[in-house]
C-alpha cells in the first residue's frame, strides 16, 4: 500500500516539474491551438463602398469564386479575436487561382501566414492556389495553408467568412501531451536570404 501510494506521490511530481518547466508556454501554445481550428466572423465595411465576395477555396488545392473585401471584422482569425482589420482580395476557377486572406495584425513570425524562406516581409503576401498553377508558377502558400478550408460569402455591406482546420483538432488535443503535429508551437524562424552580390549563390 505504501509503495503504490509512493509510485503514485513521484508520478505526480514528475507531472507538476514537467508543467512548471514548460512555464507559460505550454498553455499559451494550448490557446493557439485552440484558436487555429477556426476562423470566423461577421464583417462590415469600412467606408460607404459596398463589396462582393462568393468563395471556397479547399485546402488551395480546388480554388473557387471570387472575392474583393477590406472590411472589418467581429470575430477570430489569425490566433486574434475581437474587432479586427479582415483583408479578402480571392480569385479561383477550380485548378487555378490565387488569393491573401489575413485577419487582425500581420505577423511575419506565424507559420500559418508565411512560407519559412520568406525573411523579413513585412505585409501579408499573396499565394497562387491550384495544384496547375502552383506547379506552372510557384509561389505556393505556407505549408499550413494546406490545411485551410476557406469560405465567405459579402454582398453590399456585410459578410461572412470561415475557416475550418479539421488537422488542428487533433493537433490541440495531442499538444496535451507536449507533441506538436502541425509544427506550429515555435515561431516561424525564416531561412535568411543571401544578399546579394555575395556570390554565396551560384
Amino acid at each position: 500500500m505504501k509503495r503504490s501510494f509512493r509510485a503514485v506521490l513521484v508520478c505526480g511530481a514528475a507531472l507538476v516539474a514537467a508543467y512548471m518547466a514548460t512555464g507559460c508556454a505550454y498553455m499559451r501554445n494550448r490557446g493557439h491551438d485552440a484558436m487555429d481550428i477556426i476562423d470566423v466572423g461577421i464583417d462590415l465595411p469600412k467606408s460607404a463602398k459596398p463589396q462582393f465576395g462568393l468563395y471556397l477555396n479547399f485546402f488551395n488545392v480546388v480554388p473557387i469564386g471570387y472575392a474583393s473585401v477590406d472590411s472589418k471584422q467581429i470575430g477570430m482569425g489569425n490566433r486574434q479575436a475581437g474587432w479586427l482589420d479582415h483583408e479578402q482580395e480571392f480569385w479561383g476557377a477550380v485548378i487555378w487561382g490565387k488569393g491573401k486572406v489575413g485577419n487582425g495584425q500581420f505577423d511575419p513570425l506565424d507559420p500559418h501566414q508565411v512560407r519559412p524562406d520568406q525573411a523579413g516581409i513585412a505585409e501579408r503576401q499573396s499565394y497562387n492556389a491550384g495544384i496547375p498553377r502552383m506547379i506552372a508558377e510557384g509561389n505556393p502558400p505556407p505549408p499550413l495553408q494546406f490545411m485551410d478550408c476557406d469560405k465567405g460569402f459579402y454582398l453590399g455591406y456585410i459578410g461572412f467568412h470561415a475557416n475550418c482546420r479539421p488537422f488542428d483538432v487533433i493537433d490541440f488535443i495531442l499538444g496535451w501531451t507536449t507533441l506538436d503535429i502541425m509544427g506550429d508551437d515555435k515561431p516561424l524562424t525564416p531561412v535568411a536570404q543571401p544578399a546579394a552580390g555575395s556570390g554565396a549563390a551560384r
